[in-house]
C-alpha cells in the first residue's frame, strides 16, 4: 500500500515518473518485496532500477523496461581521478540501456553536516557533469 501510494502522490501533483528506485531498501533477497514492486512497475508502466544479471532478465522476460547491462553506482570511486574516468566511461559507454547512479552535490554547511567526512566527491561529480567537457561528451 506504501509503494503504491507514494507512485499516486507523484502523479496528484502532475509529475511523470519514469522508474522505481529501490537503492535504499536493500531488497536484494525479498522476492515477496521485489514481486510487489515489480507489479507496481508494470501496473504503472515504470521501469524499475536492478542491478544484477538475474534481475536484468526477470523484467525483461515480463515486457517491462529494465537497463540492459548492470547497475554502476560510481559512488566509491575515488575524486581525484574521477572526471577522467567518467569521460573514458563515456566514450566506451556501451549499446542499449545503461544506468548509473551518481551523486552530485555541494560541498556547504548542510552537506559537510551530514557528511563530515565529505572527501568532496559530490562536488567533484557536480562539477563534472555540470561541465561543458561532460555535454559535449554526452551529445
Amino acid at each position: 500500500m506504501e509503494f503504491g501510494a507514494q507512485i499516486e502522490v507523484v502523479l496528484a501533483a502532475n509529475l511523470k515518473p519514469t522508474h522505481l528506485d529501490w537503492q535504499y531498501l536493500r531488497i536484494d533477497h525479498r522476492a515477496d518485496i521485489s514481486d510487489l514492486i515489480l507489479r507496481l512497475a508494470k501496473e504503472y508502466g515504470l521501469a524499475f532500477q536492478v542491478t544484477g544479471r538475474s534481475f536484468i532478465e526477470k523484467m525483461q522476460s515480463r515486457g517491462l523496461p529494465a537497463n540492459d547491462h548492470d547497475l554502476l553506482d560510481i559512488y566509491m570511486l575515488d575524486p581525484v581521478g574521477k572526471p577522467a574516468h567518467y569521460a573514458q566511461m563515456l566514450h566506451g559507454l556501451p549499446t542499449g540501456r545503461n544506468e548509473w547512479v551518481v551523486h552530485p552535490g555541494l560541498d556547504n554547511a548542510e552537506l559537510l553536516a551530514l557528511e563530515p567526512d565529505g572527501n568532496h566527491f559530490r562536488q567533484t561529480d557536480f562539477y563534472f557533469w555540470m561541465s561543458q567537457q561532460a555535454k559535449n561528451i554526452i551529445k
